[in-house]
């Protein structure tokens, strides 16, 4: 797996230093300017500086959220937020409160961020960014996952307690009806009832923790990190509290930066015997003369797959018109968690690397459509009814060389390429009762349809369904993919491809 792509990445890191009624954190300062460094390397993420935003001192609770709704708008990947600084909390509610400049500590609506309008914000449903990441270190950090103390090996089992996705909901009310699109991380310096620590001179330690994992990497870890691998690592520093962990709608070890451990790393990982069973890890002798990746257990790639089949892969991907063809994964995978293969992120890191850029629109569409798991049809065909001839379809979009074409149960509408960016979508969910009604009136059931409306121009689609597939997730990364295609090629998009 590759990570996720700078240039449509977004990060807002803030560091509260200085302050009018609470000790000073002049660590907090070196922190948030070392972090925000190490984004911008491309040994690491490598986001363009002007994806970073880096805010310190003074700042309100409005300018905050001013530029989190900016970089939410922007970022079409991966949103990243981060806090650092006091924390505040409001025993009764159990709420979480980011201190600012002229924080008061007796009255928490005085110089504070509430984490509930920060969280609010990042969690925005209009923002198209696949993934959402925050990371705060304060005192009770851990009030955000909505578990308050507690070990963080408990924690990480409530993946539906991620209160990126909740509002409001408490332990054991992991929230109804909640029907993100979107992947969502939390990680705390903190557990809900700890405190966070600063030495003086020196980074948070949290902080310093997460620098040193993103600055040396990690021995061991493959070529690549993700968020979950970097809270395990935090976890094992002593840095006085407990770092808790929260993810939905994620893969636990989804790529997030490089690992600048890699080149640390043995060529074969040591071999683990278990006495219950053999081990059947392959020989370093076993590799190909030419193709060689880290030999993984569990999840990686077929060895004798990928040395069968790399050649046709390649093919494929070094040409723009069959690059489509050619979208991870690459390969039938070993079965089971004892079994070896070859690394999936590094054999498709070796494919994207002579992977060449489309030059024509239907190449890229195919490509882009491709990753998206839609199935194109390489020739395109007729389709009965009214729509033109077509190129892909998902439900009730259907993509055309030209045109988004969309049939709602009333009505049809033919979206040209060339007019997406006056396209508007919004979503929303309602609940209805159903079944038969009990004696004393009561519906048995409670379900929930989702509603989601088309509007270009003076038209407008309305599409009710009882999941949010296909067309409400569908339109969500069809259109955000497309702007980006639009940003890197306007030319394609003049007039009607």
């Amino acid at each position: 797996m590759v990570l996720p792509d700078p240039r449509r990445s977004r990060a807002v890191l803030v560091g509260v230093d200085d302050y009018e009624h609470l000790t000073p954190l002049p660590g907090v300062a070196l922190g948030v300017d070392r972090l925000a460094d190490l984004l911008r390397d491309p040994t690491v993420w490598g986001l363009p500086r002007d994806n970073v935003t880096v805010l310190r001192g003074e700042v309100s609770a409005g300018r905050i959220l001013k530029e989190v709704r900016n970089a939410g708008e922007a970022a079409t990947e991966t949103l990243l937020v981060y806090f650092g600084g006091h924390g505040l909390r409001e025993c009764r509610s159990k709420e979480l409160y980011l201190a600012l400049a002229d924080a008061d500590k007796d009255h928490l609506t005085i110089g504070t961020l509430r984490y509930a309008a920060l969280r609010d914000m990042v969690r925005h449903e209009e923002f198209p960014a696949r993934r959402r990441m925050m990371f705060l270190d304060c005192c009770y950090s851990g009030l955000a996952t909505s578990m308050g103390g507690g070990s963080a090996a408990v924690l990480e089992r409530y993946d539906l307690a991620n209160l990126l996705v909740e509002q409001g909901a408490g332990e054991g009310d992991p929230g109804e009806g909640d029907d993100t699109d979107f992947g969502g991380y939390v990680m705390t310096s903190a557990s809900g009832t700890e405190k966070s620590y600063t030495p003086a001179g020196s980074y948070p330690l949290f902080t310093g923790a997460l620098i040193e994992a993103l600055q040396k990497g990690i021995p061991g870890a493959g070529p690549t990190l993700s968020v979950h691998g970097v809270w395990r690592h935090v976890l094992k520093q002593r840095i006085g509290s407990t770092p808790q962990y929260k993810a939905l709608n994620t893969q636990a070890e989804e790529p997030w930066v490089r690992n600048r451990a890699v080149d640390a790393r043995p060529a074969v990982p040591p071999r683990r015997v278990l006495p219950a069973e053999p081990d059947p890890a392959p020989s370093p002798d076993a590799r190909s003369d030419e193709l060689k990746f880290t030999t993984v257990k569990g999840g990686g790639y077929r060895i004798g797959a990928v040395k069968g089949q790399m050649e046709g892969v390649i093919a494929k991907v070094e040409d723009p018109r069959l690059g489509w063809q050619a979208v991870s994964p690459h390969f039938r995978t070993v079965p089971g968690r004892w079994f070896w293969g070859w690394d999936r992120a590094e054999v498709d890191a070796h494919i994207e690397e002579r992977r060449a850029e489309p030059t024509e629109f239907v190449d890229a569409l195919r490509l882009l459509l491709a990753r998206q798991g839609v199935t194109v049809l390489p020739d395109g065909g007729p389709l009965i009814g009214q729509l033109p001839s077509r190129y892909a379809k998902k439900g009730a979009v259907t993509f055309t060389k030209t045109d988004l074409c969309l049939k709602s149960s009333a009505a049809r509408m033919s979206i040209p390429y060339s007019e997406l960016q006056s396209v508007a979508l919004t979503t929303s969910q309602r609940s209805y009762a159903s079944g038969v009604p009990g004696p004393e009136g009561q519906w048995p059931d409670n379900n929930v349809a989702f509603i989601t409306h088309v509007i270009h121009g003076h038209r407008s689609l309305e599409f009710r369904e009882d999941s949010p597939t296909p067309v409400r997730r569908a339109l969500r990364a069809f259109l955000p993919a497309m702007a980006d295609l639009r940003g890197r090629h306007p030319e394609w998009f003049r007039m009607d491809p």
